[in-house]
């Protein structure tokens, strides 16, 4: 096979390649087009981020790979870091033939042995064996007492070991394939209750309550491939956010922490950056702050600006160039690193393998994270009706898959009555009356995101006052418990995914073994 897999050295670099290195740039299309091409060689682009519209199956992806190494070595000298973010669970962008990972709270609750690491592995496989090199995972935010819906199941537990443990498993189980991982998002804002996505969120804790809480298990995961800097404001460190911050990302994360590897910013499109300092000034302050990289996820007018910005920055002088050279000789280390894992796993020439036993292994993973907090888990009867949720993305980081449609399932395996939570003002009245009128005396109901949906509250409260057999499930991990009041049987599982309705599908069927919460949060 054709070595596509060359670096070039950072002294035989202009400016403008320099630069370029330290782009990481979204494309939009799940191959590489023309327009792509011309913009990749004008910038001189050195690193990638794909998403879910990048991909529609294994082997259009190794194509879209072949095409973009290719093109990279010809006109840009270095092959690209080529990042998503594949966590598992719901942010998940490969979601078809690959094995479908399970969430980081599904595998840190598991009873199956090493199910962090076997995900890790399963990932990282996955990905090399389609050119993808840079996991941008996993998160280190700790969700706290198991309430926070913005961390929810995205964060490997509800403490700091917990978080710790799970975190540096998958990262060992990415790292057997040389698959870049990528800690986030330093310093971490498990305490956040506002989006970036959406606004600028201000932490007002202490300097030592950080460090001993949130930022913890960062500090203990140090030895690491990259960080990625969340663009939270904490105020105790600094007045700009993390990713604007020299005094966060440089005299303390490198000087005194002494992290040698990348620091990469989250999207400098999100609006906690750029509603505050712009996309051009926004960048600027991130690379002489200590970023190496910087993400620009989607829109090509601000990619542009973003590159001009930070050219004409160096040229200026208002960026060092030795410190730009410094972040490209760490760009290039990290692709030192990660070549040898896709000289063993990757070959454009040869098509993609499922391996069938990865799915087995994931199903059981999953399976064996159903939890049941209280009560008893649902007992199915053929007159029970059920109620389900719709399948709807939660966050703006999150994805939409096919087949994720559990009234859709329920139906095709049972015959019971499956109605679908809807929001119409006389919903709850009507499910009530009709109980009533139909003599009902078990009743599943399984939640997801229930604090965006009243209705799905308002009826599993009213229903707890019902003389009948409530069981009730949430599918997105238990914060929805903190809206129920007076359930009996209360049951979750911590992913909305293929997965999981497979596992709903057999404890209805069978009354698979449960796992007993107890941990004492």
């Amino acid at each position: 096979m054709k070595d596509y897999l060359q670096i070039k050295d950072v002294n035989e670099m202009t400016i403008d390649e320099l630069v370029g290195q330290t782009i990481m740039c979204g494309l939009p299309y799940d191959y590489l087009d023309n327009e792509s091409k011309e913009f990749i060689k004008k910038y001189n682009i050195g690193n990638f981020i794909l998403f879910a519209r990048n991909y529609k199956d294994t082997n259009g992806m190794k194509k879209f790979m072949k095409d973009l190494y290719e093109f990279s070595l010809d006109n840009v000298s270095s092959f690209p870091l080529v990042s998503i973010d594949q966590e598992g669970g719901m942010v998940t962008r490969l979601f078809k033939d690959v094995t479908f990972p399970a969430s980081p709270l599904t595998t840190s609750l598991s009873s199956v042995k090493d199910a962090c690491l076997i995900t890790g592995r399963i990932i990282g496989e996955d990905m090399m064996k389609l050119g993808l090199n840079l996991n941008l995972a996993p998160c280190l935010e700790i969700n706290h007492e198991l309430k926070s819906h913005l961390v929810n199941v995205r964060s490997y537990g509800y403490n700091k070991e917990m978080v710790i443990k799970g975190a540096r498993s998958f990262i060992d189980g990415l790292h057997e394939s040389n698959c870049l991982s990528c800690l986030k998002h330093f310093p971490g804002a498990g305490k956040s209750t506002k989006d970036s996505h959406l606004e600028l969120p201000i932490i007002e804790d202490k300097k030592e309550d950080i460090m001993n809480e949130e930022m913890y298990p960062f500090l203990k995961l140090m030895d690491n491939d990259s960080i990625m800097s969340s663009h939270c404001l904490f105020k105790s460190f600094d007045d700009v956010p993390t990713t604007l911050s020299r005094k966060f990302l440089t005299d303390f994360l490198r000087g005194e922490v002494g992290f040698k590897g990348l620091v990469i910013s989250d999207g400098m499109e999100m609006k906690a950056i750029y509603d505050h300092y712009g996309i051009e000034k926004g960048c600027i302050m991130a690379l002489n702050a200590g970023c190496d990289i910087l993400l620009v996820c989607h829109e090509k007018e601000l990619q542009e600006k973003a590159i001009n910005a930070v050219r004409n920055a160096v040229k200026n002088g208002e960026i060092d160039l030795e410190e730009l050279k410094d972040k490209v000789r760490r760009i290039n280390e990290a692709k030192k690193r990660t070549s040898v894992g896709l000289k063993k796993y990757l070959n454009f020439d040869k098509p993609y393998e499922i391996k069938e036993e990865d799915h087995r292994i994931m199903e059981d993973i999953v399976f064996s994270s159903f939890t049941l907090f209280y009560g008893k888990a649902p007992i199915y009867t053929k007159d029970a009706l059920i109620y389900t949720p719709k399948a709807i993305v939660g966050s703006i980081v999150e994805d939409e898959f096919n087949s994720r449609d559990l009234t859709k399932a329920l139906r095709k395996n049972f015959d019971n009555e499956i109605i679908e939570f809807n929001e119409e003002t006389d919903f709850v009245n009507k499910q009530i009356e009709y109980i009533n009128k139909n003599n009902v005396k078990d009743v599943i109901a399984y939640s997801y995101d229930a604090f965006k949906m009243n209705n799905q509250i308002n009826l599993i409260n009213e229903l707890a006052n019902q003389n009948i057999n409530l069981y009730v499930v949430s599918l997105k991990g238990p914060m929805d418990r903190l809206l129920f009041k007076n359930i009996k049987n209360y049951s979750c599982l911590y992913e909305y995914t293929p997965n999981s309705i497979k596992c709903i599908i057999e404890q209805l069927k069978r009354n698979i073994k449960t796992n007993n919460f107890d941990f004492k949060i």
